[in-house]
């Protein structure tokens, strides 16, 4: 890709026609400057359709809002984007399964501790990963 775009987000501004006199949709960014006019008229048959096709692109600008062009150019798109983050939920579950699995002799410490009516000796990055675990800061 080259060349700049317009940057941020979009919407479908307005239907209208061009000087020409042909329809034409425009899509706007946010700050209001036009970023491109859809003029292709589909007939008769398809009234709505340059419409429908605007509000389309608009909303595939609008989901890859921030993802850059060389991410797009290098061929980033909806199912790679999904893979690569259902991948990376796999790899949290697995760290998660890891944290339980290395602070449990800690927890059965306290436990023991507890119900043996002693101190235990607590270890404070344990206290910090169950904390992480429960939800809270990191």
């Amino acid at each position: 890709m080259s060349g700049a775009h317009t940057p941020g987000l979009l919407f479908v501004a307005e239907t209208g026609q061009d000087d020409g006199c042909s329809p034409e949709t425009v899509i706007r960014g946010m700050d209001g400057r036009a970023g491109v006019a859809v003029a292709i008229d589909f007939g008769a048959n398809n009234p709505g359709m340059r419409e429908a096709n605007a509000q389309r692109l608009v909303a595939c600008w609008n989901a890859l809002d921030g993802l850059s062009d060389d991410h797009l150019a290098g061929g980033w798109n909806a199912r790679g984007m999904s893979l690569y983050a259902k991948g990376l939920e796999e790899k949290l579950a697995a760290a998660r399964a890891l944290l339980v699995e290395a602070v449990a002799p800690h927890d059965e410490h306290v436990k023991a501790c507890k119900a043996a009516g002693e101190v235990p000796a607590i270890n404070p990055l344990a206290s910090r990963i169950n904390n992480f675990l429960k939800g809270g800061a990191a």
